[in-house]
């Protein structure tokens, strides 16, 4: 998988979640060689620093023993006075992007604004997901294609 499929795996998982109904728990999204995992966050604390805290600890307890190279985030969100849901993504040896999708008035999501390089001073809780990627060996797949450090399609299965 290429850093732009990364994006939209974590594009369609958001897709899937905001079909279950709102409020869209804050979720995050770990791609996986057989699965990608949807790990809702049900109890997610109002301040920075306790979020920092607990994402630290889910990046030491899951991402970096299951060696996974790529994470997601989405989360509702106020964007330009309206109602969305933010998707941040990033994996090993890449910047974290960041894209974001209104709510329609179906209930469901409006097409996707272009992802962007995330600003490192936004969103500073999500640093351990990728201080935790970035750790992890630079080693492919065996039998990967070249660029693809994900080992090829990942398909959405929720946790």
């Amino acid at each position: 998988m290429q850093f732009e499929e990364l994006r939209y795996v974590c594009q369609e998982a958001a897709i899937d979640v905001v079909a279950r109904g709102r409020p869209v728990p804050p979720t995050i999204v770990l791609p996986g060689p057989e699965r990608t995992q949807l790990v809702a966050l049900t109890d997610f604390p109002d301040d920075d620093e306790t979020r920092h805290a607990l994402i630290a600890q889910f990046a030491a307890d899951r991402v970096t023993p299951e060696a996974i190279p790529a994470w997601g985030f989405l989360a509702e969100a106020e964007v330009g006075g309206l109602d969305a849901l933010v998707v941040a993504f990033g994996a090993r040896r890449h910047a974290p992007h960041i894209t974001a999708s209104r709510f329609g008035v179906e209930g469901g999501l409006e097409e996707f604004a272009p992802s962007e390089e995330l600003d490192p001073t936004a969103l500073p809780f999500l640093h351990p997901l990728q201080h935790a990627v970035d750790a992890l060996p630079a080693q492919a797949p065996e039998g990967s294609p070249p660029g693809d450090v994900f080992g090829g399609t990942l398909p959405i299965h929720p946790e």
